[in-house]
């Protein structure tokens, strides 16, 4: 039937379909499957976001310290006027969803752990509902981080930080295609260990970790070796490291304008100030208004366009920085309600995604 129908008419077709069936039409025959493979369709796909990890706040004053964490997926919203209303994915396909943690997530996989009745970690694709159950590290894991580039390759990689040295650590890798843990000794990351931050991001093999003296290393995953570059503008809790387009982008806030830099030459720790944003180009007259202006945080960079994401309480926003324009509204509840978003993934359709974890 392909064959008849034509390449060009059945792309037409399958790029309108839901990314789970096109994961599943890939098995019709070798046709769609170099069809769904291809670059040309992976680029007419629109950009999943794969994955939306927030907490409400308490319901009751019974259940004070008590928080719901949950994960949202865009394939199971549902459209209301120009809005979208993100809901609660249902994450039952995976046995161990209710006894284990979500500690880390990346473009499309979700990081599980659980220390009872023993430490054991579990990678999950909510797209394709299916999950690995990793052997237990040699070590007790301080700081877990999960590696995944689904347009590079079906396997992933989870870094474990086992020990806190002066300036470095011990660690533990994962390798999802050698499918055991690997130690690599004590890293050196070039700077003092107390001036790093929790705050990382993966892409192009490596780790990138803020650190607060105003710098980003990369840990390269394949040789473990660590390079410093000077970030041009301060580290805060509100500071991102992320890309697009295939470059590192940084983001800063000195709480009334964002900042976006791509790195120009690690070496020469050269930065390009690409974009910056303010309250008003988000909400107009936003800064001649009585009350409080509402605030938003950076999230995520758009990996193929010049898009940010930003939370403002209860809804996650989709800004275009070059029409300077709002692209899309995703609702989380209300403000009231007290919805947080904790971290999002975003990730284009890709051949391997449907390959990992079979």
């Amino acid at each position: 039937m392909d064959g008849e129908m034509g390449e060009d008419v059945l792309s037409e077709i399958l790029v309108r379909l839901p990314h789970k069936s096109l994961a599943r039409f890939q098995c019709v025959s070798t046709n769609w499957r170099a069809l769904i493979a291809a670059d040309y369709l992976r680029r007419r796909l629109p950009l999943i976001t794969s994955g939306v990890l927030f907490h409400d706040a308490p319901r009751d004053g019974g259940g004070a310290g008590r928080q719901a964490y949950t994960y949202a997926c865009a394939s199971s919203s549902a459209e209301n006027g120009d809005r979208t209303v993100a809901e609660a994915d249902d994450m039952g396909f995976f046995p161990r969803h209710a006894t284990s943690s979500i500690i880390d997530g990346c473009n499309g996989l979700i990081l599980y752990y659980a220390s009872s009745p023993q430490p054991t970690f579990h990678v999950v694709s909510p797209t394709t509902r299916r999950w690995a159950a990793l052997p237990a590290p040699r070590k007790k894991t301080l700081l877990s981080v999960l590696s995944f580039d689904p347009c590079a390759s079906p396997h992933y990689k989870v870094v474990c930080f086992t020990g806190w040295l002066p300036r470095g650590a011990s660690v533990e890798v994962f390798d999802s295609e050698r499918g055991a843990w690997r130690e690599h000794g004590e890293l050196d990351f070039g700077l003092d260990t107390d001036a790093m931050s929790a705050t990382m991001h993966c892409f192009g093999g490596a780790v990138h970790v803020l650190a607060y003296s105003g710098h980003v290393v990369r840990i390269d995953l394949a040789t473990m070796a660590c390079a410093v570059t000077a970030l041009p503008a301060p580290v805060s809790y509100r500071a991102r490291a992320g890309h697009c387009r295939g470059r590192l982008r940084y983001a800063s806030s000195d709480g009334s304008r964002l900042r976006f830099w791509e790195l120009v030459d690690a070496s020469k720790s050269e930065w390009a100030l690409k974009h910056e944003l303010g309250i008003n180009d988000l909400v107009p007259g936003g800064s001649s208004q009585t009350t409080t202006a509402p605030t938003f945080l950076f999230m995520a960079f758009h990996p193929d366009r010049e898009v940010v994401y930003l939370w403002t309480p209860g809804k996650l926003v989709a800004f275009n920085m070059e029409q300077r324009r709002v692209e899309e509204e995703r609702v989380f509840g209300s403000a009231k309600e007290g919805a947080q978003l904790i971290q999002i993934w975003l990730f284009p359709f890709s051949r391997h995604l449907a390959s990992c974890l079979a």
